[in-house]
Protein backbone atom coordinates (compact mmCIF):
# COMPACT_ATOMS: atom_id res chain seq x y z
CA UNK A 1 0.00 0.00 0.00
CA UNK A 2 2.73 2.45 0.96
CA UNK A 3 4.62 1.57 -2.22
CA UNK A 4 1.51 2.32 -4.31
CA UNK A 5 1.03 5.73 -2.68
CA UNK A 6 4.73 6.58 -3.05
CA UNK A 7 4.75 5.50 -6.71
CA UNK A 8 1.65 7.53 -7.52
CA UNK A 9 3.02 10.56 -5.65
CA UNK A 10 6.41 10.39 -7.39
CA UNK A 11 4.71 9.99 -10.76
CA UNK A 12 2.58 13.05 -10.13
CA UNK A 13 5.56 15.16 -9.05
CA UNK A 14 7.75 13.99 -11.93
CA UNK A 15 5.14 14.78 -14.54
CA UNK A 16 4.35 18.18 -12.98
CA UNK A 17 7.41 19.70 -14.57
CA UNK A 18 6.77 18.04 -17.94
CA UNK A 19 3.57 19.91 -18.78
CA UNK A 20 2.73 23.58 -18.63
CA UNK A 21 -0.89 22.69 -19.33
CA UNK A 22 -1.60 20.68 -16.17
CA UNK A 23 -3.46 21.36 -12.94
CA UNK A 24 -3.80 19.89 -9.45
CA UNK A 25 -7.31 19.12 -8.30
CA UNK A 26 -9.00 18.08 -5.08
CA UNK A 27 -12.35 16.34 -4.85
CA UNK A 28 -14.80 15.20 -2.24
CA UNK A 29 -18.09 13.39 -2.27
CA UNK A 30 -20.26 10.40 -1.43
CA UNK A 31 -19.78 6.82 -2.59
CA UNK A 32 -22.37 4.04 -2.45
CA UNK A 33 -21.39 0.34 -2.57
CA UNK A 34 -23.94 -2.29 -3.63
CA UNK A 35 -23.17 -6.01 -3.55
CA UNK A 36 -25.56 -8.92 -4.06
CA UNK A 37 -24.07 -11.54 -1.76
CA UNK A 38 -26.46 -14.22 -2.98
CA UNK A 39 -30.08 -14.45 -4.14
CA UNK A 40 -31.43 -13.68 -0.65
CA UNK A 41 -28.88 -11.19 0.76
CA UNK A 42 -27.40 -7.92 -0.45
CA UNK A 43 -25.35 -5.12 1.09
CA UNK A 44 -25.68 -1.39 0.60
CA UNK A 45 -22.90 0.66 2.24
CA UNK A 46 -21.90 4.33 2.06
CA UNK A 47 -18.68 6.31 2.44
CA UNK A 48 -17.40 9.86 2.20
CA UNK A 49 -14.25 10.26 0.10
CA UNK A 50 -11.65 12.85 -0.75
CA UNK A 51 -9.23 12.78 -3.66
CA UNK A 52 -6.11 14.39 -5.05
CA UNK A 53 -5.42 14.35 -8.78
CA UNK A 54 -3.25 15.92 -11.43
CA UNK A 55 -4.94 16.77 -14.74
CA UNK A 56 -3.15 16.91 -18.09
CA UNK A 57 -5.05 18.75 -20.85
CA UNK A 58 -4.45 17.79 -24.46
CA UNK A 59 -7.07 19.64 -26.48
CA UNK A 60 -10.41 17.89 -26.01
CA UNK A 61 -8.82 15.03 -24.06
CA UNK A 62 -7.62 15.09 -20.45
CA UNK A 63 -5.77 12.48 -18.39
CA UNK A 64 -5.75 12.40 -14.61
CA UNK A 65 -4.06 10.05 -12.15
CA UNK A 66 -5.91 10.29 -8.84
CA UNK A 67 -5.77 8.91 -5.32
CA UNK A 68 -9.04 8.72 -3.35
CA UNK A 69 -9.35 7.89 0.35
CA UNK A 70 -12.44 7.71 2.50
CA UNK A 71 -14.33 6.36 5.48
CA UNK A 72 -17.73 4.79 6.05
CA UNK A 73 -20.87 6.73 6.89
CA UNK A 74 -23.56 4.11 6.31
CA UNK A 75 -23.93 0.52 7.40
CA UNK A 76 -26.17 -2.43 6.56
CA UNK A 77 -26.81 -5.94 7.83
CA UNK A 78 -26.53 -9.37 6.26
CA UNK A 79 -26.84 -12.82 7.79
CA UNK A 80 -27.54 -11.19 11.17
CA UNK A 81 -24.30 -9.19 11.15
CA UNK A 82 -23.98 -5.40 11.11
CA UNK A 83 -21.54 -4.47 8.32
CA UNK A 84 -19.83 -1.10 7.89
CA UNK A 85 -17.04 0.48 5.84
CA UNK A 86 -13.90 1.19 7.84
CA UNK A 87 -11.93 2.87 5.03
CA UNK A 88 -11.26 2.89 1.32
CA UNK A 89 -8.23 3.65 -0.83
CA UNK A 90 -8.50 3.82 -4.63
CA UNK A 91 -5.82 4.76 -7.17
CA UNK A 92 -7.01 5.44 -10.70
CA UNK A 93 -6.11 6.96 -14.05
CA UNK A 94 -8.87 8.81 -15.86
CA UNK A 95 -9.14 9.41 -19.60
CA UNK A 96 -11.74 12.08 -20.36
CA UNK A 97 -13.17 13.39 -23.62
CA UNK A 98 -14.43 16.97 -23.26
CA UNK A 99 -17.55 17.21 -25.42
CA UNK A 100 -17.58 21.01 -24.97
CA UNK A 101 -16.19 23.59 -22.52
CA UNK A 102 -18.60 22.46 -19.76
CA UNK A 103 -19.27 18.73 -20.22
CA UNK A 104 -16.99 15.69 -20.41
CA UNK A 105 -17.34 11.90 -20.33
CA UNK A 106 -14.64 9.58 -18.99
CA UNK A 107 -13.43 6.04 -18.39
CA UNK A 108 -11.33 5.23 -15.36
CA UNK A 109 -9.49 1.99 -14.58
CA UNK A 110 -8.86 1.71 -10.84
CA UNK A 111 -7.08 -0.36 -8.23
CA UNK A 112 -8.51 -0.15 -4.74
CA UNK A 113 -9.19 -1.61 -1.33
CA UNK A 114 -12.39 -1.42 0.67
CA UNK A 115 -11.97 -2.45 4.28
CA UNK A 116 -15.14 -3.50 6.10
CA UNK A 117 -15.96 -4.81 9.55
CA UNK A 118 -18.86 -6.96 10.68
CA UNK A 119 -20.24 -7.45 14.20
CA UNK A 120 -23.06 -9.48 15.67
CA UNK A 121 -24.01 -12.56 17.67
CA UNK A 122 -20.88 -12.19 19.79
CA UNK A 123 -18.60 -12.36 16.74
CA UNK A 124 -16.55 -9.67 15.07
CA UNK A 125 -14.25 -9.54 12.07
CA UNK A 126 -12.76 -7.10 9.59
CA UNK A 127 -10.95 -7.37 6.31
CA UNK A 128 -10.61 -6.21 2.76
CA UNK A 129 -9.02 -7.09 -0.55
CA UNK A 130 -7.19 -5.17 -3.25
CA UNK A 131 -9.09 -5.38 -6.53
CA UNK A 132 -9.00 -3.85 -9.97
CA UNK A 133 -12.08 -2.14 -11.33
CA UNK A 134 -13.32 -0.08 -14.23
CA UNK A 135 -15.54 2.96 -14.18
CA UNK A 136 -17.26 5.45 -16.42
CA UNK A 137 -18.81 8.79 -15.70
CA UNK A 138 -19.49 12.38 -16.60
CA UNK A 139 -18.19 15.74 -15.44
CA UNK A 140 -19.96 19.11 -15.64
CA UNK A 141 -18.09 22.39 -15.04
CA UNK A 142 -19.85 24.85 -12.75
CA UNK A 143 -17.24 27.55 -13.37
CA UNK A 144 -13.61 28.00 -14.31
CA UNK A 145 -12.25 25.85 -11.45
CA UNK A 146 -15.26 23.93 -10.08
CA UNK A 147 -17.09 20.90 -11.42
CA UNK A 148 -19.45 18.14 -10.34
CA UNK A 149 -19.06 14.49 -11.32
CA UNK A 150 -21.08 11.30 -11.35
CA UNK A 151 -19.37 7.93 -11.77
CA UNK A 152 -20.24 4.24 -11.92
CA UNK A 153 -17.49 1.68 -11.18
CA UNK A 154 -17.45 -2.06 -10.80
CA UNK A 155 -14.99 -3.99 -8.65
CA UNK A 156 -15.58 -7.74 -8.98
CA UNK A 157 -19.29 -8.08 -8.09
CA UNK A 158 -19.56 -4.75 -6.26
CA UNK A 159 -21.31 -1.83 -7.97
CA UNK A 160 -19.97 1.56 -6.91
CA UNK A 161 -21.75 4.87 -7.57
CA UNK A 162 -20.03 8.15 -6.64
CA UNK A 163 -21.02 11.79 -6.72
CA UNK A 164 -18.23 14.34 -6.26
CA UNK A 165 -17.36 18.01 -6.27
CA UNK A 166 -13.94 18.82 -7.82
CA UNK A 167 -11.91 22.01 -7.50
CA UNK A 168 -8.93 22.58 -9.84
CA UNK A 169 -6.12 25.00 -9.07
Amino acid sequence: MKALIKTLGCSLLLTASMSANADWSVSGGFTSFQDDIDSSESLSLGALHGGLGYTFDRGNVTFMPELRVGFGVGDDSAYGLDVEVDNLVIASVRGQYNVNDSFGIFVQPSYGRLEVSANGSGASFSGGDWETGIGTGASYKLGKNASIEAMYEQFDSTDVVSFSFRYTF
